[in-house]
């Protein structure tokens, strides 16, 4: 982390400034060593994830993997559009989380208002850059604006200010909507423990781990579907608000004033995936990330994940299962169905994989010669 005094030291980038073929999962992760007391599991995650995804890109494990993960695959997908729809779409989203009405009454609206004037100056810069990447001389726009991204990312004084902005939008929208949240933290509360206590040690602290709760706050205030997908633990799942009625909920007027937006019909979020790797969250790359290069069908597509919602999640608690870690990902087989695995492609682009079996322990095999050899 941060030195101190005469002897501070250089503080690596928050993401590796270049991605990693999925061949290569193995090796970079050490499985080897844990397929001896995983095998099976291990094996069947790597050989499911190398189908599905291209490359990754690992973070730096300063305690804020997720918000890095997060951020940096989403604006990376909002630079590769040349329209800044999703830019103004944003920005009435995190207006709506200012205008919710417990935010006044929490006593974070000084700090909000700081980090919120952070998070506007950066979505501006997104949209300076692809207008600055049209007219400069670089080998591609794409490039330009990625060696941008990369640079924000290596400047922690400014990306400290963003991600607190995170954490307070999560806080904000846990509490502003606390039917939804309070039973799934409910053991931790009492009368002098208040779900605001909660928020305030679990979520607004840096460098705490970033567990489900705060994920469905995040992903469902910004109105942004993420997949996490475990490398250790079994199928990914998903954390998604549905697209239609966020955008009900959404102020269509943007943050800046004299300026109404209406975002256009059929317009399409950006979809994060994350790899979850031992309590650290690195970024993961579809195959069809471009969904300009996938058949047209796929943008005519809904999603179909469903959004978990209080009751359901509430029964669960009652049941003893938990939200995290090998417990979700051991329910989440248990409901699975037996002809495979329901794996989320891309925007909108899903397709079916077969559960491993026999037939494919030559393709295993395979990996892992990969790894050994490398």
């Amino acid at each position: 982390m941060h030195g101190s005094g005469q002897d501070s030291t250089v503080m690596a980038p928050h993401v590796n400034h270049q991605t990693i073929p999925m061949s290569r999962i193995i090796e970079h992760y050490e499985l080897i060593e844990l397929a001896a007391g995983r095998g099976v599991i291990v094996h069947s995650n790597a050989l499911n994830l190398r189908r599905t995804y291209s490359e990754f890109r690992p973070v730096h494990g300063d305690g804020e993997c997720f918000y890095t993960s997060f951020l940096f695959s989403y604006l990376e997908q909002v630079l590769d559009r040349q329209d800044t729809h999703e830019e103004y779409r944003l920005l009435a989203a995190v207006k709506g989380v200012a205008r919710q009405r417990q935010h006044a009454r929490l006593g974070w609206t000084p700090e909000f208002s700081w980090r919120h004037k952070a998070f506007k100056m950066l979505i501006k810069k997104i949209m300076r850059w692809k207008k600055h990447s049209r007219w400069r001389r670089v080998p591609t726009t794409n490039s330009y604006r990625k060696q941008k991204l990369l640079k924000f990312f290596s400047d922690y004084v400014r990306t400290n200010d963003i991600f607190t902005f995170l954490r307070l939008v999560a806080a904000i929208w846990i509490c502003s909507h606390s039917e939804e949240f309070e039973p799934l933290v409910l053991p931790e509360l009492n009368e002098d423990y208040s779900l605001r206590d909660w928020c305030s040690r679990e979520v607004l602290q840096c460098q705490v781990f970033t567990d489900h709760v705060q994920m469905t706050a995040l992903v469902t205030a910004l109105g942004v579907p993420l997949r996490v997908e475990y490398l250790l633990q079994g199928v990914g799942q998903d954390f998604y608000t549905d697209q239609e009625d966020s955008q009900d909920d959404t102020p269509r007027s943007t943050c800046w004033p004299h300026r109404q937006y209406q975002t256009p019909h059929g317009h399409v979020v950006p979809y994060v995936t994350v790899l979850y790797t031992n309590a650290h969250y690195d970024i993961l790359y579809p195959h069809c990330r471009d969904v300009r290069s996938i058949d047209g069908r796929c943008n005519q597509l809904t999603a179909q994940v469903q959004r978990p919602t209080a009751a359901s999640l509430s029964q669960q608690i009652a049941r003893g299962e938990s939200w995290s870690g090998a417990d979700s990902s051991h329910r989440i087989i248990q409901e699975e169905s037996s002809t495979g695995v329901r794996i989320q492609i891309n925007m909108k682009c899903t397709r079916k994989l077969p559960l491993t079996g026999a037939h494919e322990y030559d393709e295993h095999r395979s990996i892992l010669s990969e790894a050994t050899d490398n």
